[in-house]
């Protein structure tokens, strides 16, 4: 299992190393949000504590909740709208790296005016939701579209996200989208090997 994952991976790696650690990259806030956020390999202070709490996360789901760890540390979210599983992880990293951060697991709860932060893990009613929470976007928010490579439905949907009129930049992970909704940024699609 894990040897097809790892082959997997490298191939995914071969294939986007060009793309690397911000090569190519021209606008200054893009480039820091890669470099210093995205592919930051320095081991933050909870890293440690984070691992033991959730022992039996798999290797790419830690580095998934490392770099949204990361996110709430750079992004300082006030309110986050979780729409995805193993919320209980997702949730201790996000609020390891924001403490301010108030999180809403959604099962039916009522979305805030405004929401900074959502992530969304692939599903058969991803779209409608993440369509939902998107009228609840404000300048500063982001939304994390999980699994943006796994089939062709998630990746219609991705296509759809980064046509948006609300969106503005957009970072390709291939195992998740970041879509940023400040419109004073120039609209652009950046695909980065993570």
């Amino acid at each position: 299992m894990f040897v097809k994952s790892d082959i997997w991976r490298t191939l995914v790696w071969v294939a986007r190393c060009r793309h690397s650690r911000g090569f190519g990259i021209q606008s200054p806030w893009a480039y820091r949000f890669v470099r210093y956020v995205v592919n930051e390999h320095y081991p933050y202070y909870a890293y440690g504590p984070l691992a033991a709490a959730h022992p039996g996360l798999p290797p790419a789901t830690r580095r998934l909740m490392e770099l949204y760890f990361r996110m709430a540390n750079h992004l300082q979210p006030r309110t986050v709208a979780d729409f995805g599983d193993s919320g209980e992880a997702f949730a201790h990293y996000v609020k390891a790296g924001c403490r301010k951060a108030s999180i809403t697991v959604h099962g039916g709860a009522e979305l805030p005016p405004t929401v900074d932060m959502a992530r969304f893990s692939p599903s058969p009613a991803m779209a409608s939701l993440y369509r939902e929470a998107a009228s609840h976007a404000g300048p500063a928010s982001t939304f994390i579209v999980e699994g943006i490579g796994h089939d062709r439905r998630a990746r219609r949907l991705w296509r759809e996200i980064m046509a948006d009129g609300r969106t503005g930049v957009t970072f390709d992970l291939y195992y998740c989208g970041l879509a940023f909704f400040d419109k004073k940024l120039y609209k652009r699609n950046y695909i980065i090997n993570f």
